[in-house]
């Protein structure tokens, strides 16, 4: 049995990167809210490709990062395949503190599909001790309403970048604000 607070896992939701396969056996990343309620984890997913691959392969893995240019490329773009590698039968990231691979059964809804996530195997691939950190935590923030602005076009999202991206200014690293860069520049807005 894993202990999933091992991992970082707590009641509530958790940023990770969920990576899965496709039929074909190619990867994909998408950064994914993990939610913890008692002892149940489930991911709200919307219509994509990360769906998708779900619905084909029931397999899913929570990868543990804390680079925030990882989550902002994988947020709004594909990463390169070499960002990915096999692990136990299944594709995690390089870059991933841990993984958890799990075995997925969902609930199928119009617009966006519970997946009930059953953790099977899991790795620490090392640990650090970080302080709570408000220049990633904006570039989190920042990510997600990127997501949902270049779906739905609504100017309520660019202004909460805009709000993020002043935190990131003041309390970020260079990290951070390359990360933001890249987020504007996946979105197609010219930073002033």
């Amino acid at each position: 049995m894993i202990d999933i607070e091992e991992f970082g896992i707590h009641e509530g939701i958790s940023e990770i990167i969920l990576t899965t396969l496709s039929q074909d056996g190619v990867p994909n990343a998408a950064p994914m809210g993990l939610h913890r309620r008692g002892n149940r984890l489930f991911a709200r997913i919307y219509n994509s490709k990360t769906l998708d691959n779900i619905l084909n392969r029931p397999t899913a893995a929570a990868n543990i990062v804390d680079d925030p240019f990882l989550f902002v490329q994988s947020s709004l773009s594909d990463l390169e395949p070499e960002r990915f590698e096999l692990m136990e039968g299944f594709s995690v990231l390089k870059d991933a503190l841990g993984w958890i691979v799990f075995d997925c059964s969902y609930k199928k809804g119009t617009n966006v599909t519970v997946v009930e996530l059953s953790p099977i195997r899991g790795k620490i691939n090392r640990t650090t001790i970080k302080p709570v950190y408000r220049g990633f935590n904006a570039v989190i923030e920042a990510a997600v309403h990127a997501t949902r602005y270049v779906v739905l076009k609504e100017q309520k999202y660019l202004d909460y970048i805009r709000y993020y991206n002043t935190v990131v200014q003041k309390c970020g690293g260079t990290r951070e604000k390359e990360a933001m860069r890249l987020l504007y520049e996946l979105i197609g807005i010219q930073v002033k």
